[in-house]
């Protein structure tokens, strides 16, 4: 009778495909950071007494105050998308 312990190995598996490495990009991930920095940011502003939807709050808010909300991890900010 073979002698096994519970950590060994029986049968070493197949890796079963191709092997996935992370994206060294750091944009691509920017549109839900982006995202989750404004919910954040609305959130807060509910709890500090703003009555109104999410648009309304965005649509309330300065150039500079979005900027600082997008800035607020770091990173550059591309103002290229914003209204004239």
């Amino acid at each position: 009778m073979k002698s096994e312990t519970k950590n060994s190995i029986a049968k070493a598996m197949d890796p079963g495909g191709p092997t996935v490495v992370a994206e060294k990009d750091p944009l691509q991930n920017i549109d839900l950071d982006l995202m989750n920095a404004l919910k954040e940011a609305f959130d807060e502003a509910v709890k500090d007494g703003f009555q109104g939807n999410q648009k309304e709050w965005q649509d309330s808010l300065s150039l500079s105050q979005l900027k600082r909300i997008g800035a607020k991890n770091g990173g550059l900010i591309n103002m290229s998308m914003t209204k004239s």
